[in-house]
């Protein structure tokens, strides 16, 4: 079964039709590197699937069950659940820089405690804590735990919302341009992390452009360009045998792979 479907994706800005008709699906475990210019539609993508923007149709379905279902001139609710089923990394961290790091973990795991979940039990403080603990430990920053996001270096800060955005335990993880942010030292930090973060149980979307990363670490790559998928394969395929003009225009214009 698919982790992810998504069918005939459209959005658009008044007249500006940004996303024309995407078609994806990615297996369980699988990560995705989505690649392209600036404006082809990539960060937008990433926002309808996260549902910080409402395609105006299309549908994507998670483990096979639809979570996002439109036609044009409908209005449809996203439920709290749908929006479970994805975390989002942001290019610029988005961190509560009043709150410590350890509790930029817990904040929203808290808040969905105030509510029963599905098996009439509430997680309890301790608990969040102790998975927050665990996360700060995966991404090497134990020892910040009660730091704040000022006393932090960009590449720290980008590893705590990584950990921040798995306190929810989402069915898929995605990154926006996670290192566009960062110098190229700090850069290679976060990269490691998310590298050492894919396994069988993890479904990952990447954008980025960092395409020795991409190549390297992604399973499926798509490239995206004026609102469509120009191209997708595995990394040897899109890389090394492009069948696009644009993606090999896009690959030749100084982009090191």
């Amino acid at each position: 079964m698919n982790m992810l479907e998504v069918k005939d994706l459209r959005k658009r800005f008044g007249d500006n039709e940004v996303l024309k008709g995407i078609n994806l699906t990615l297996k369980k475990g699988e990560v995705l590197a989505i690649i392209g210019s600036s404006g082809g539609g990539k960060t937008t993508l990433l926002r309808c699937l996260n549902f910080l923007e409402k395609a105006n149709s299309g549908e994507i379905l998670v483990g096979g069950r639809s979570v996002y279902r439109a036609t044009e001139g409908e209005k449809p609710e996203v439920t709290p659940e749908a929006q479970l089923s994805f975390g989002l990394v942001f290019q610029q961290f988005n961190l509560f820089p009043q709150y410590s790091v350890i509790e930029n973990l817990m904040l929203a795991p808290k808040l969905r405690a105030k509510r029963k979940t599905t098996q009439g039990e509430r997680e309890t403080p301790e608990a969040i804590r102790e998975r927050a603990e665990k996360l700060l430990a995966t991404v090497g920053l134990s020892e910040k735990a009660n730091a704040y996001p000022c006393q932090l270096s960009g590449g720290q800060q980008q590893r705590v919302a990584i950990a921040r955005a798995l306190m929810l335990s989402p069915d898929i993880l995605c990154f926006d341009e996670p290192t566009s942010s960062l110098d190229p030292e700090l850069t290679g930090e976060v990269l490691r992390v998310i590298r050492s973060l894919k396994s069988s149980d993890r479904t990952m979307i990447i954008v980025t452009h960092e395409m020795e990363f991409a190549r390297h670490v992604a399973d499926k790559v798509i490239f995206i360009s004026d609102g469509i998928i120009e191209e997708q394969g595995t990394p040897e395929e899109v890389f090394g045998n492009p069948q696009s003009e644009k993606t090999k225009a896009f690959l030749s214009a100084g982009q090191k792979v």
